[in-house]
């Protein structure tokens, strides 16, 4: 990390202002790095803020990722986290290198470079006291002045404070001591990596010695991994130079004793980098080149080593006029007699093949898209692929990744590919037991691989180290089963493009270098040819109750293998059979266990893997209306935050518990959903109706704001004036963004009627039907309607509320008379006139009053509804209600129409639209009466004024999104311009006609100009 990340002269800040500090550098915003990372907004907002002190660490890498940090610094963060507000500061002092200094893991200024100066000469003789003229020689040099000694003193003290800032328990005298003018400084290796490197290079040498060359060259690259180049690069002083070039020596020589180590066992490989970064130094140091000639020769790059020394014996003669020495030519002689061999790095027997693979299963089926997607992942050294395969396979529990992972590897194996070597291993993500702990499981493989028990390296690092080493060159494939995290599997990971790996999870890991397989249900193909190779006939006996079968299972492999075996096992059973059980079972997915196998327990061990905030809103999902929800309507079932509900929800899609859906939506599998709803009424009666109750409201509400841009200018108020708005509504700014989230939000709304009334919640029951009919009009939603409708009459009278009654039934007998369903319009909109008049409602009988006249217009009796218009115009006027008024006209004028009265209409439409209806309050009304005037005038034979007059109708409708009413329209404009002879006109209205019929079902065709009233 940088120094813009801390406050150079006070402690660390805490891990979401470190976040947020390297976000406003990196000049990104809150979403674009939620975006960039992975990760939702609502999360980030919490660790930036606070309210999340300890993310995931991969959720942190993702995040170090976005930013650019290195591995170190994204390590740091990650320690940052771990710590939470330390109560304890830790520093670090790096002079392998330019110097650098972090506290807690977060990188602070030194200071001024005379203070920076004092600090690295102390750090290049830790633990050795320095006088005080050393100090002064170092940092000011002939610039010295009879004040320096005082500028000392108060570097030190303001070293002392950048080390160890000021809090209780700190003792910042110990770090920096003075004495008899003397300063020294106390460190350990864990504060100096001066100190750290010596030791792992002393350690290294102890193993060479004790004969453990393999550990030996763990220990060496731990001790080089430290070596960032020179040391001090950034200091301008003279007088540390000799201590600095005594240090470059110390690295020189170890870069040739990890030489020696890693040739003498054939890991030529390994140790490349490291030569050549020191003749790149140093081009005539004549031992490293002549190490570096072997490394190449024995990782067969026969040429590079013969390049190599025609070279550096140029150089030498050049520039010293000297031949090269003995160990430069003995290496030499060595490459042209081709006399490096490669070792094997135990001293072992070769490495054997280890077939620790699971066995394929016979009725293996499908799979074929996911498996050429994985196959696209594996590595290819012919095409210059260097690093090892990862293949990561994740889903939900039951999805089939095991199987499929086991699959591809024998198909690999039969295929000659990575026959050296196969482990596998479970990994315990999911299961009754803690997850594997990689330092057990690798201590396992590398017994496997030949390492003798008193060899294995006592930790993590040096035995992924020797693992990596050993599996070098060798074809090997490593099946990593039931991850539980990143750390888990990284340790694991072999590397070498003659590797593999293939991982499988529940979680969503971030694997770096990885290709990611998300597993779902089986297309129905796949799930019938499974079925088929474990029962056989019966499939084809009956193929609709086996689909039924298939659909029930939820498409789910593990629960279509069980429904299987349980036929396989029951010859008698027929398809049907199944299907009957699972439809009845109160308990779906007790029915799905064959043997010891449930589905149920499967979804278990997910489950207990949770925390218990996440559990409790994954039970609740169970409740949720929708087959799909936003994040908002979850969190208001579960009664918390939005940002809270996105977050958790976030944390399932990891889990693969829920999936993500487009356009920020969710879903759950049915068979998780019944396994949650399951979970849930264990929790008791009440917590499921809160549950309910709340998203039920949150429902009624965010539909009631949708439906306010869509609302006819006279339209009743549904909910009360007042009503307490639940957290998180959706805001709609105009009518098209309602209209989307209406469509969006369909299922669930029809659903929440239904649970309404399922649950007791008679007003919302009788409300929420009410605040959809707009929608539903325009969308000619006319089955939702008239189903939603039903449900609201019987709350409205189960409740007695005579008022949300005769508004149902005016609602009711408009949806019925949209599909043809006259007698029963007309029963329901004459009770809602006479349930108005007895509520002594005069204004809202105006509605039911004209929709009741339109019914009988469209059931052929035009004359009886005419008079009855004409009849009730006297009431709209009376009440002063213009805007009845005008839909009373426009009837009337439709009905003339039909009954061949022409101008009439014509001279009533234009009555109409001369009361000056505002578009704008009513788009619709005002197309509709547009459409009926087009329409008029078309049988008049006025084309030209019928084609503009339509012209508009349609470009409103199609602004409003009335399909419908612009089907309507087209069908009339295009009659218009047939009769003008506008063929083309004519073919571009049939093209949008037929796209609108495709989409509208079987009622494309439905009455729609005479439009009911509220």
């Amino acid at each position: 990390m940088t120094a813009e990340m801390t406050d150079t002269d006070g402690p660390p800040r805490r891990l979401g202002e470190v976040v947020a500090g390297l976000r406003v550098r990196a000049g990104l915003t809150q979403r674009q790095l939620a975006d960039l990372a992975g990760l939702s907004l609502a999360g980030l907002r919490d660790v930036e803020q606070g309210r999340v002190v300890t993310p995931r660490p991969a959720n942190l890498r993702r995040l170090a990722a976005a930013l650019g940090l290195s591995h170190d610094e994204a390590e740091d963060l990650v320690e940052l986290s771990r710590r939470g507000q330390p109560a304890e500061q830790h520093f670090r002092i790096r002079v392998l290198g330019p110097l650098a200094v972090t506290v807690n893991g977060v990188e602070v200024d030194p200071g001024p470079a005379r203070q920076q100066a004092l600090l690295g000469l102390l750090a290049l003789t830790p633990n050795v006291p320095v006088s005080r003229d050393a100090l002064i020689e170092a940092a000011w040099g002939e610039r010295r002045h009879g004040n320096t000694v005082s500028l000392v003193q108060t570097s030190m003290s303001r070293l002392r404070q950048r080390l160890v800032p000021k809090q209780p328990g700190s003792d910042r005298a110990k770090v920096l001591t003075a004495s008899r003018g003397r300063y020294r400084l106390t460190v350990t290796r864990e504060q100096l990596d001066l100190l750290e490197f010596r030791h792992r290079a002393a350690e290294a040498r102890q193993a060479r010695k004790a004969g453990d060359a393999a550990r030996a060259c763990v220990l060496f690259r731990k001790a080089l991994s430290l070596w960032r180049g020179e040391p001090l690069a950034n200091l301008e002083t003279t007088r540390v130079q000799p201590l600095v070039t005594a240090l470059v020596e110390e690295w020189k020589t170890l870069v040739v004793d990890y030489a020696e180590t890693a040739t003498q066992i054939g890991c030529y490989d390994e140790v490349l980098p490291e030569l050549r970064r020191l003749v790149g130094d140093d081009p005539l140091h004549e031992v490293a080149t002549a190490r570096l000639m072997i490394a190449l020769a024995g990782s067969g790059q026969q040429a590079a080593a013969l390049n190599a020394f025609d070279e550096v014996r140029r150089r030498l003669r050049e520039e010293l006029g000297a031949d090269p020495g003995p160990e430069l030519t003995e290496a030499h002689q060595r490459v042209l007699r081709q006399d490096v061999v490669r070792a094997d790095p135990t001293g072992a027997d070769p490495v054997t093949a280890h077939r620790q693979l699971p066995p394929d299963i016979l009725e293996f089926t499908g799979r074929e898209a996911e498996l050429s997607e994985l196959r696209a992942g594996l590595p290819a050294p012919a095409r210059g692929d260097t690093a090892a395969g990862i293949l990561v396979l994740q889903g939900m529990g039951g999805v089939g990744k095991t199987r499929l992972a086991v699959h591809l590897a024998r198909q690999l194996l039969a295929e000659g590919r990575y026959a050296d070597v196969q482990l596998y291993v479970d990994l315990r993500g999911h299961a009754d037991q803690p997850p594997a702990d990689p330092s057990t499981v690798l201590d396992s493989f590398l017994r496997l691989l030949g390492v003798a028990g008193e060899s294995v390296p006592r930790t993590l690092d040096e035995r992924s180290a020797l693992y990596r080493s050993l599996l070098h060159g060798r074809h090997s494939v490593v099946l990593l089963d039931n991850a539980a995290s990143e750390e888990q599997v990284l340790p694991l990971l072999p590397a070498g493009p003659t590797n593999l790996a293939m991982v499988t999870s529940r979680r969503t890991l971030a694997l770096d270098g990885s290709r990611t397989v998300t597993l779902e249900g089986f297309p129905l193909p796949d799930a019938e040819a499974l079925l088929r190779r474990i029962v056989g006939q019966r499939v084809a006996d009956d193929p609709a109750a086996t689909r039924m079968v298939v659909e029930l299972c939820g498409r789910l492999p593990l629960a279509l293998t069980l429904a299987a075996r349980r036929l396989q096992a029951r010859p008698a059973w027929r398809f049907a059979d199944a299907a009957a059980r699972l439809r009845a079972a109160g308990d779906r997915l007790g029915e799905l266990a064959a043997g010891s196998r449930r589905v149920r327990a499967v979804f278990d061990l997910s489950y207990r893997a949770l925390d218990p905030e996440t559990r409790r809103m994954f039970r609740l999902l169970g409740l949720h209306p929708g087959e799909d929800f936003a994040a908002a309507s979850a969190a208001a079932l579960a009664g918390v935050s939005p940002a809270v509900g996105e977050r958790i929800l976030d944390q399932l899609a990891d889990e693969h518990l829920v999936t993500s859906a487009p356009a920020g939506r969710y879903r759950l599998h049915d068979l998780l959903r019944d396994y949650a709803r399951d979970l849930a009424e264990r929790d008791g009666e009440r917590a499921c109706r809160e549950a309910v109750r709340r998203v039920v409201y949150w429902y009624l509400h965010a539909a009631d704001a949708a439906n306010k841009p869509l609302r006819k200018p006279n339209e009743e108020e549904v909910l009360p004036s007042g009503a307490r708005e639940p957290p998180g509504l959706p805001a709609f700014p105009d009518s098209a963004s309602a209209f989307d989230w209406f469509r969006a939000e369909q299922g669930a709304l029809t659903a929440t009627t239904a649970l309404a009334w399922e649950y007791g919640l008679l007003e919302a029951a009788s409300q929420l039907p009410a605040v959809l009919r707009n929608y539903w009009e325009r969308a000619s939603e006319w089955d939702h309607w008239i189903g939603g409708a039903r449900v609201a009459l019987a709350a409205a009278r189960l409740a007695e509320d005579r008022t949300a009654e005769a508004r149902t039934l005016n609602d009711l007998g408009c949806a019925l008379s949209q599909i043809g369903n006259l007698e029963e319009a007309v029963d329901m909109l004459t009770r809602a006139c006479d349930l108005r008049a007895a509520l002594g409602d005069e204004r809202r009988r105006l509605g039911p009053l004209l929709n009741l006249a339109v019914a009988v217009a469209m059931s052929g009796d035009l004359h009886r509804a005419i008079r009855h218009m004409r009849e009730v115009l006297p009431l709209a006027r009376k009440v002063g209600d213009v805007y009845n008024e005008a839909w009373l006209l426009n009837n009337l004028a439709h009905a003339q129409a039909l009954a061949g009265m022409h101008e009439e209409a014509i001279g009533t439409y234009r009555a109409t639209l001369a009361l000056g209806r505002d578009c704008s309050a009513d788009p619709v009304g005002v197309a509709q009466t547009l459409g009926g005037f087009g329409q008029a005038l078309l049988s008049a034979g006025e084309h030209d004024e019928a084609i503009a007059v339509l012209r508009r109708a349609c470009a409103i409708y199609r602004q409003e999104n009335c399909t419908a009413f612009l089907l309507e329209a087209l069908a009339t404009l295009a009659a218009a311009l047939r009769e003008i002879g506008d063929e083309v006109g004519v073919k571009e209205c049939e093209v949008e006609a037929q796209a609108i019929v495709d989409g509208l079902g079987p009622y494309a065709y439905a009455p729609v100009s005479h439009a009911p009233l509220p």
